[in-house]
């Protein structure tokens, strides 16, 4: 491998004589392979090919190809056997001189034309351990051109191996963290140089590309293939002819790949790409740790060891992305001798002796740094799997102790959660403003006033976005005026802003502190101002996770805990949900909405299906009845009966024992074209599943690739009396929502008074000209802006109410979640 990043082709230094497959053999004897000849590699780039002992893979194949002999085919298959073997040892060779510090070790050249992802691999480890020793390249002997790579030179070799890795959902996760990494530290510290020539996209939004790129991999492969498969079917009638006008949008596809087929392509794909994200706030949370947090303490030369870095992402389609990358410190929980369980063994026992909990994501970074977690969740199983050994008031109330004392931990955790890991920075999490004017007036003052006095070139979106949370408190000098003075990236100690404890990153501010002393001043002056505005309404955020920290309760963190939230597996899911909502309203001849619609009432319930939940049976099954729902209770459905529930109504409402898999398994959900909004209520319905490097399997996932637009699911046990307060709540507060349409939305009146008024004046400025008959297209759909107007509550706003009806609201109540897109709620005419 040459410094240059091109495949350099012909005999190896390290592999000759015997060591050699003589391709010659296999080919046409009379033949000779000595000329040199141009061939294209995978990524694009025109090569020689020097044919002497070893044909590249292009050369190797097609004169296979020209031969046409059975014996050709077969050896060739060989040589693909013993390439792949080769360079594998390659690799694995590399890995362990590299461990071992021996990084110069690990130069070899490579022979022949490697194959496309053996090539990436190869490439992400050279940049992995030349990353690994970028501070110790003056302090060692330079054994060859590889040894001293400069980060620009890393950078393009690791988009060559992330376009080369495409295919390989596993092995584009980890080039893209890197990717996403490396853009972070080099816009946030003068320690790591990368002058880019692309004006149109800045480090945070390479980073951020990189880092949404690293989410989801393996599941945005399943939307793409699910999409394509019906867009096949779509261009297609019954018999086989093409139906015209019949296409699909190209520009989903586009999210959904990852990366273009070729490096030259990159930069106006990540373009489009941004042109194309959803209208709302994305925020992308990942945790580092491992061998990524010893890369991070080297590369940052950090004088203490951390156990984990939070890799934030904030973007939309309106402003510049802002990335984050936060040193996270273990959640510590403080033992007590009191617990109430403490002679749990003497005074329960349990319903099922022979039944454990079972951790559904096996081991993650989180259980090294907030393992507290794990215990709250494994008692949690326990209390609920117990009854007391007699029945009496006392042990009924030590039983409620426990539990309550099990809520209060869960509760204090996410506080600390909240306050270690994000500190100051939580404010990211928050979306948008509903209605800006007042935010907007202020900070386009604070931006001509940071200009004008500080003489500061501030990033206007991410100080909008500080503006934003002014309701929060807002700590630290530093925090603000660096990240103020960055280019929308940020690396610093959550909690510790003094020079002492930010590191080399305060380095870089000495000089102005008078300005950013001024600029701290100002920024305050701007948030007190935007005191009075208590109530601000937001806009929902959608919630791209990591697999290693989707398990958490995200929604509850304080800050979150009022604010409408939806989960995704990934940002090009969230285009897909959006594009087949606007193709089934089309279908159906509706009036196309920004946003699914769904009539709570166009309702199937499945409600205690295995008959042992008599309590829920009865608190519900009149209930439904009285609001004229379909459904089936106290006994178990066909497959196909709920086939047919999902794709002919609005609402799925299941009640019963885990997430309902057992009675229409997840295959089946996602052969589906269209499927209800669900309300799953039972134990773990919204859990993931993880199963090492392999993709996460849940019910939630097969409901969102069948084209259900909002799944409200549980992510741990839960008891039924509780969760069925929250599930009452969520379907009395959709109802109510459902009546309340008539009434119309204040916003929406107020423009279309606007808007009558305007044309009033316009008639009255022509008085010689006839009034029209006819009323113009915005006239007519005034009676439509209630229905379907952006101001309304969602499907996911209720969602803080409901929780707050449980008697244990972060035990229970912290349990249901909503994946999904945001969701708006309709009444429909025939019903």
């Amino acid at each position: 491998m040459s410094t240059s990043g091109e495949s350099q082709v012909g005999t190896s230094g390290s592999l000759k004589g015997n060591d050699v497959f003589d391709c010659s053999d296999l080919l046409c004897q009379g033949e000779s392979l000595l000329e040199t000849k141009s061939c294209t590699v995978a990524f694009g780039c025109e090569v020689k090919c020097i044919s002497n002992n070893m044909s590249c893979w292009q050369c190797l194949s097609m004169a296979v190809m020209e031969s046409g002999l059975v014996n050709d085919f077969v050896h060739m298959k060989w040589e693909v056997v013993r390439r792949r073997l080769l360079l594998r040892l390659l690799t694995g060779i590399g890995k362990c001189f590299g461990n071992r510090g021996q990084i110069h070790e690990t130069h070899k050249e490579i022979a022949g034309d490697a194959f496309t992802v053996e090539r990436a691999v190869i490439l992400y480890n050279i940049c992995w351990f030349s990353l690994k020793n970028y501070h110790s390249k003056d302090t060692r002997t330079t054994c060859c051109d590889l040894f001293n790579i400069h980060l620009p030179k890393l950078v393009s070799w690791l988009m060559l191996a992330f376009v080369l890795s495409r295919e390989v959902p596993i092995l584009l996760q980890k080039v893209s963290q890197l990717l996403a990494t490396v853009y972070v530290l080099s816009a946030s510290t003068e320690l790591f140089p990368l002058f880019s020539s692309c004006k149109a996209l800045s480090e945070s939004h390479w980073a951020s590309y990189f880092h949404q790129a690293s989410l989801g991999t393996h599941l945005s492969y399943q939307f793409f293939s699910n999409t394509t498969e019906r867009c096949k079917v779509q261009l297609v009638d019954a018999e086989g002819s093409y139906v015209p006008g019949s296409t699909c949008r190209e520009e989903t596809s586009n999210q959904l790949r990852l990366a273009p087929d070729s490096i030259q392509d990159l930069e106006e794909f990540v373009t489009k790409f941004f042109v194309g994200l959803p209208d709302m706030t994305v925020v992308c949370i990942s945790l580092l740790g491992g061998a990524y947090a010893s890369l991070l303490k080297d590369l940052l030369l950090y004088p203490t060891y951390v156990h984990a870095w939070m890799l934030v992402s904030r973007m939309n389609s309106k402003s510049q992305p802002v990335v984050l990358l936060l040193p996270v410190d273990p959640v510590i929980e403080e033992t007590s001798d009191d617990d109430a369980n403490s002679d749990s063994g003497k005074l329960w026992k349990s319903k099922d002796v022979d039944k454990h909990w079972h951790c559904p994501w096996g081991s993650t970074v989180v259980d090294n740094i907030a393992p507290v977690f794990k215990r709250i969740l494994e008692e949690n199983y326990l209390s609920s799997s117990k009854f007391p050994l007699e029945d009496t008031k006392r042990n009924r109330t030590l039983w409620w102790m426990w539990r309550k004392k099990l809520d209060c931990r869960l509760g204090k955790f996410l506080r600390n959660l909240e306050h270690s890991w994000l500190g100051p920075w939580k404010y990211v999490l928050l979306g948008e403003w509903s209605d800006r004017k007042r935010l907007d007036l202020v900070h386009k003052k604070l931006v001509c006033d940071l200009k004008s006095k500080c003489n500061l070139d501030v990033n206007e979106s991410l100080l909008k976005v500080i503006l934003g949370g002014s309701k929060y408190d807002f700590e630290g000098e530093a925090c603000i005026s660096q990240l103020c003075l960055r280019r929308c990236c940020y690396v610093g100690r959550v909690g510790c802003f003094d020079e002492a404890k930010c590191g080399t990153l305060s380095n870089a501010f000495n000089g102005v502190d008078k300005q950013s002393e001024l600029a701290f001043q100002l920024i305050q002056e701007a948030m007190s101002e935007l005191e009075g505005e208590d109530s601000v309404n937001r806009e929902p955020i959608i919630l791209v996770l990591d697999c290693e920290v989707q398990m958490l309760p995200w929604e509850n963190l304080p800050i979150l805990r009022d604010q409408e939230v939806y989960r995704m597996p990934s940002v090009g899911s969230i285009s897909v949900a959006l594009d087949k909502s606007h193709h089934h309203q089309e279908q159906v001849g509706k009036i196309v909405a920004s946003f699914p619609l769904i009539d709570p009432s166009d309702a199937f319930y499945l409600l205690n299906p295995s008959g042992d939940l008599s309590s829920t049976q009865v608190e519900f099954e009149n209930w439904f009845r009285d609001q004229n729902l379909e459904g089936k209770a106290g006994s178990a459905p066909t497959a196909e009966e709920l086939v047919v529930a999902l794709k002919s109504h609005d609402l799925f409402i299941y009640f019963g024992h885990g997430s309902g898999a057992q009675y229409i398994p997840r295959h089946e959900i996602q052969k589906l074209e269209n499927c209800a909004a669900t309300l799953l209520m039972g134990c773990s319905s919204g859990s993931l599943t993880l199963n090492g490097c392999y993709i996460p399997q849940g019910t939630p996932l097969s409901y969102l690739l069948a084209g259900s637009p909002v799944i409200v699911a549980n992510l741990w046990e839960v008891t039924d009396k509780d969760i069925d307060r929250f599930g009452k709540a969520m379907l009395d507060a959709w109802l109510r929502e459902r009546s309340s349409l008539s009434l119309g939305c204040a916003q929406c009146n107020l423009v279309a008074e606007e808007f009558e008024a305007m044309t009033i004046r316009s008639n009255k400025g022509n008085g010689k000209r006839k009034a029209r008959k006819k009323k113009s297209p915005e006239t007519c759909e005034t009676s439509s802006f209630n229905e379907f107007c952006d101001h309304r509550p969602k499907i996911g706003s209720f969602m803080s109410q409901a929780r707050e009806a449980c008697t244990l609201p972060f035990l229970i109540g912290g349990s249901p979640v909503c994946y999904g897109i945001p969701t708006g709620i309709r009444r429909n005419k025939d019903l």
